[in-house]
């Protein structure tokens, strides 16, 4: 027999109702054990109850870590992991804290006072208020954008199609009416990158841009030699998904890509190594930080995806996340590309997507 169902993408849909129902079992006894003769049920009982709660909550907050960073999520999904990854780490503290409480209590011999048991009683209500936003943000993942019924997937979808955009004349730089933005490569890709980017360090005319083709794609092309170039776009922007697809088979160094810039010395990063590195962190005042770094193994034409949400920062290539670290949320910022080394890469589209706060 299987530990994992073939139904299952991981553990964390079967162990996460264990401490639901503990949790709510141990405060239903907490309630019951003022009515109740000690020889039917007593507050011993119940502080192990909350005791296994505990635990069990921890196991489930690990395992839905591991399942979060395993999943390829849609981009209207990503807060509502991070409002759900947030809730169970407070439940966690929550509920670890409560338990330790009462074994304290027994251990000074105090559950006896009935004021004590009222007061441990009262503590414990706000826990059930985190356990419940855990698995209401739990619940909207699985059945809104998940395995279930996928509604909120299909309203997003219904949502583009019918979402007014500006284009500009002859450009492949679209721009929706809620500020999202998607550019893929056409003829006139230089104008566009003129027009939309603007430069911190290096110009565009270093990069050398050409349009070349691949079958009935176009792609961009930039390379040199000891490139060390840095543009961004023109506007600003919060919580953020940035789409890349990008070769980078013929460059040697370190590309990095933007987002949350307040200026050259100010920004968040990932960046690819051609070591087989990716790192995600911040640059502040100059100094770099690095909140994850994982080494990765793709080439070819990649599909990166660099999401900046909240407190919440992950990386993904070919769909699978590669580097998820965690600091405190930036100023909204431009995001853009900074290249240091020598070669060629080949851009084949970028897009960015808004992400809204739950």
């Amino acid at each position: 027999m299987e530990l994992i169902p073939e139904w299952a993408p991981n553990i964390h849909p079967i162990l996460v109702h264990f401490p639901i129902a503990i949790i709510l079992l141990a405060v239903l006894m907490d309630l019951l054990n003022f009515f109740l003769p000690d020889k039917w049920w007593d507050a011993l009982k119940t502080t192990i109850l909350h005791g296994f709660g505990a635990v069990s909550a921890i196991v489930a907050y690990y395992t839905g870590s591991i399942a979060a960073d395993s999943i390829f999520l849609p981009s209207g999904a990503q807060s509502v992991l991070n409002e759900h990854a947030d809730w169970a780490l407070w439940t966690v503290w929550f509920f670890g804290i409560y338990a330790l409480l009462r074994i304290a209590v027994h251990w000074y011999e105090k559950m006896d006072q009935k004021v004590i048991r009222i007061g441990l009683f009262v503590i414990v209500l706000p826990g059930i208020f985190f356990l419940y936003e855990t698995g209401d943000h739990g619940a909207e993942m699985v059945f809104g954008y998940g395995t279930g019924t996928g509604q909120l997937i299909e309203q997003q979808e219904t949502t583009s199609l019918t979402s007014d955009s500006l284009q500009e004349g002859g450009s492949t730089f679209t721009v929706s009416n809620n500020g999202n933005w998607s550019w893929e490569i056409g003829p006139n890709v230089v104008s566009t990158l003129l027009s939309r980017f603007r430069w911190l360090e290096g110009s565009a005319s270093e990069l050398q841009p050409t349009v070349i083709t691949s079958g009935n794609n176009h792609l961009l092309k930039i390379s040199g030699d000891s490139i060390a170039n840095f543009f961004v776009g023109k506007d600003s922007f919060q919580n953020v998904q940035v789409d890349y697809y990008l070769d980078l088979s013929d460059f040697e160094g370190k590309i990095s890509l933007i987002n949350h810039l307040q200026d050259a010395q100010n920004y968040d990063f990932v960046t690819l190594s051609s070591d087989g590195t990716m790192s995600q962190g911040r640059v502040t005042e100059g100094n770099r930080e690095v909140f994850a770094e994982e080494s990765y193994s793709a080439s070819g034409m990649l599909f990166i995806r660099i999401i900046g949400n909240g407190t919440h920062f992950r990386g993904y290539i070919n769909k699978e996340m590669v580097v998820h670290g965690h600091g405190d949320a930036p100023e909204a910022g431009s995001v853009g590309l900074r290249l240091d080394g020598n070669g060629t890469v080949l851009i084949d589209r970028i897009s960015l997507t808004q992400l809204n706060n739950h």
